[in-house]
């Protein structure tokens, strides 16, 4: 089921106008590690970025204003950048960027989290109060870059949630900026720099390999949360079938990242959901869930009493 046609369905009643954006998008820049600079900057980011991605027209479908993604980026600089003779560069800067977006639960109050990550590979320059544009066919700096390719991973991963692989166009246009991007100098784009960066996130994410990650993405939320308000037990029963899932990747891709992505964004919430769970029901689920996500093993262990 499209995102339309559900939202529409919670929300019906309610007076409202078209609005073209897609993103309802919490932007905040802390700049408190950075010594000396006139703190106005960093104020000039943070609604530069602001306007940017919450104004730009990233899709051509119609949202309607309860439509929107709800999302958030915190952007924390950390130093300025340093030539080879330790000189500082002007108007250059390092940090990190955690990104995060959620989406409501058919006939509920509460938001399922899609997405939460934080990228160290952020470096940019910034000129006081310069303006953001986003070409498909034409190289961006850095950070307009950073920005229009989580625009885009954020769009693509709702509508997973909504629809079976149903992001796919939008993960693209995330996969196009990242080749557009692989003549920039900064770092996070290129296969060869790691393999937990933002090449790594869409590539995989579209990698045949990680399909049951895509259909867990649909039966999870769609399948499972969006049911429980009406079906507690088919809802669950669809979530932690759904979950199983995930040892066709580990046993694929043992330690993937984007598994590790994956917990970092849901861990807390099935952590929840399982607590309630009747132990007859998720037996078979929680040495999956310790197998795949070992590092967290205790935590699982403390739900399984």
């Amino acid at each position: 089921m499209k995102r339309s046609i559900f939202l529409i369905s919670v929300c019906i009643g309610f007076s409202w106008k078209v609005f073209s954006q897609e993103l309802k998008c919490n932007v905040t820049v802390n700049s408190n590690q950075i010594a000396q600079v006139d703190r106005s900057i960093f104020d000039a980011l943070q609604k530069g970025v602001y306007e940017f991605i919450n104004n730009t027209q990233w899709t051509d479908e119609i949202y309607q204003d309860y439509e929107k993604i709800e999302c958030g980026i915190f952007i924390n600089v950390t130093e300025q950048e340093k030539d080879n003779a330790g000189q500082v560069v002007a108007d250059r800067y390092k940090g990190t960027i955690t990104v995060n977006a959620r989406r409501p639960v058919y006939n509920t109050s509460y938001y399922t989290t899609l997405f939460n990550y934080q990228d160290n590979d952020f470096t940019f320059q910034y000129i006081p109060f310069q303006q953001f544009y986003y070409s498909e066919n034409a190289s961006m700096s850095n950070l307009t870059a950073i920005i229009a390719f989580y625009a885009y991973y954020i769009i693509a991963l709702d509508h997973e949630s909504f629809s079976l692989e149903g992001g796919e166009k939008y993960m693209i246009k995330a996969q196009n900026i990242v080749n557009m991007s692989q003549n920039l100098a900064d770092r996070g784009w290129k296969a060869n720099e790691g393999n937990n960066n933002r090449y790594w996130l869409v590539f995989d994410y579209l990698n045949p390999a990680f399909k049951p990650l895509r259909t867990l993405m649909y039966n999870y939320h769609r399948k499972g949360f969006d049911v429980m308000q009406q079906n507690l037990e088919a809802g669950r029963a669809q979530i932690i079938e759904s979950l199983k899932t995930l040892e066709q990747i580990w046993t694929q891709r043992p330690n993937a990242f984007l598994l590790q992505v994956f917990f970092s964004t849901k861990r807390n919430e099935i952590l929840a959901m399982l607590k309630d769970t009747p132990l007859s029901i998720k037996a078979d689920l929680i040495p999956i869930l310790k197998k795949v996500d070992p590092a967290q093993a205790s935590k699982y262990d403390e739900v399984n009493k």
